[in-house]
């Protein structure tokens, strides 16, 4: 199987990213992470290359796709949503 996490810069799960799984031939499976952020494919052939995609309409990656040989089970692929400046804008800031 081949899962991992996906969180933000503080390290907190983000739920409902949309995680995709491609073959060589092109062939894809897709998940959403659940509320902690975690997501998992099982039935993965080992020996052969696949690429990992997450895509957010809320966030941003910086590695939003990474390319894993699997030769046993990977269980921690890590994604990492890159700051949101305009979440951190206070109400005050807003208004001025």
């Amino acid at each position: 199987s081949v899962g991992g996490r996906v969180s933000d810069s503080s390290g907190s799960g983000i739920s409902n990213v949309h995680v995709s799984l491609m073959d060589q031939f092109g062939d894809v499976r897709s998940s959403i992470t659940n509320p902690f952020g975690y997501f998992r494919f099982n039935d993965v052939e080992a020996g052969q290359t696949y690429t990992v995609s997450v895509s957010s309409k809320r966030f941003q990656f910086e590695n939003a796709t990474q390319t894993v040989h699997v030769v046993d089970e990977i269980a921690n692929l890590i994604f990492v949503a890159l700051p949101n400046p305009s979440r951190n804008i206070s109400s005050i800031d807003k208004l001025e």
